[in-house]
């Protein structure tokens, strides 16, 4: 089973780094996966990437486009069993074409969101919701979801009648 995050840069995690990971340890430790698969931005995505190399489990470094990395950036490039490239060059639109690719190669979500319905993370449980992927969110505070359980993906009939 291949398990993806998606979160917060620092700006808007600050402060909350180490229980962040602490729940990213305790998800991968409970869910068991195959693979974790890392959009490798600095905040929820490295501290995911953190936590795969730490448990020692295959890491899928999804990157947005080719650049130079930095240093801690490049210490998961050459953990990485698979390190995916969305584009060779910066693109209006590499960040969501690298989040899309996550959402289909996973099974599951670990979302890292404050609940403000804006930006990638948020268009990113969006798109993983759509595909009927099963999303486990980060509990930011007393009032948060603990996960979004699909139901299955509608059915098409011979006829092309569409079933819920």
């Amino acid at each position: 089973m291949k398990v993806m995050v998606t979160g917060h840069r620092p700006e808007r995690i600050t402060g909350r780094e180490q229980e962040i990971k602490e729940w990213l340890t305790k998800k991968v430790e409970e869910l068991k996966p195959s693979d974790c698969i890392s959009g490798m931005a600095q905040g929820a995505d490295q501290i995911f990437a953190e936590v795969a190399y730490e448990k020692n489990i295959p890491l899928i470094c999804a990157w947005p486009y080719k650049r130079q990395l930095h240093p801690v950036e490049q210490k998961y490039h050459d953990y990485a069993e698979v390190n995916y490239l969305a584009f060779h060059k910066y693109q209006p639109s590499c960040y969501t074409t690298r989040d899309k690719w996550m959402v289909d190669n996973c099974d599951i979500v670990l979302a890292v969101w404050d609940g403000n319905p804006v930006g990638g993370t948020f268009d990113t449980i969006e798109y993983a919701k759509s595909n009927y992927k099963k999303i486990f969110f980060f509990p930011w505070n007393e009032d948060f979801p603990i996960a979004h359980i699909p139901m299955d993906p509608p059915q098409k009939t011979p006829d092309g009648l569409t079933l819920y």
